[in-house]
């Protein structure tokens, strides 16, 4: 589209220019990230006949900054990513928001990234459900009370297969400590399906460290649907 045009993504103005209604509404109008206090407010102005494809509009309630595809309104989500550049694409686990992909190059810098922490004082026991849509590190501070089964998940309600594309693989942290009793994970599930990871070492562990804390860390690489390969590891400190 010409530089010229009204509705051009970029206009270079010039004194003397006279500034047209069209360039006003386009170039200023439709391309300023707007300002609302929740989505309500946002549709409440932006009605049918007034939104257009490629609207920008910040929630305040919420902290995300969402996009009008002419359709319908989608989120970037929340977090911060910082030092990439342009490239080929990385999809990142996103909790509160959808998926979103991020191009970046093949040899991208990431300076200290965050990464979310879940931090509960229910000791392990049982089935417990790690949702990888809300933390990757999951640490508990309570003793563990008898042996347990890890199950990765998305959230209660998605699974992990469906927030992850072949090809790609995500990291899972979980920390429990132990008193006089040594015990440990004894299982291990994804989406509920039992997975039998590679150990390091080569060997499944089959006690936990008493008087420590027991730290399992599981790479999970989708290799196809509802497929994965998982490389686990678990280490005690104290």
């Amino acid at each position: 589209m010409p530089i010229g045009s009204p509705n051009a993504g970029y206009r270079l103005f010039t004194t003397g220019d006279v500034l047209t209604a069209a360039q006003v509404q386009f170039n200023l109008q439709n391309q300023s990230i707007m300002y609302f206090a929740n989505a309500a407010a946002r549709d409440a102005a932006l009605t049918v006949g007034v939104v257009q494809e490629g609207m920008f509009a910040y929630l305040a309630d919420t902290d995300a900054t969402t996009f009008y595809n002419g359709t319908s309104w989608n989120s970037f989500g929340s977090g911060d990513v910082t030092g990439l550049t342009a490239g080929t694409g990385i999809t990142i686990l996103n909790p509160t928001g959808p998926v979103p992909t991020i191009s970046v190059s093949d040899n991208a810098l990431l300076v200290a990234p965050k990464e979310q922490t879940l931090t509960s004082a229910t000791a392990a026991n049982g089935a417990i459900d790690i949702d990888a849509m809300v933390a990757g590190v999951n640490i508990r501070t309570s003793n563990a009370t008898a042996n347990y089964q890890l199950n990765i998940r998305g959230n209660a309600v998605t699974t992990l297969d469906s927030v992850m594309s072949t090809g790609q693989s995500i990291t899972i942290t979980f920390e429990s400590p132990n008193g006089a009793t040594a015990y440990y994970a004894t299982a291990f599930n994804i989406d509920g399906s039992a997975v039998v990871p590679k150990w390091l070492g080569g060997t499944a562990p089959s006690s936990g460290n008493i008087n420590s804390t027991d730290v399992y860390m599981f790479q999970i690489r989708k290799t196809a649907a509802a497929t994965f390969t998982v490389i686990a590891s678990q280490s005690r400190f104290a």
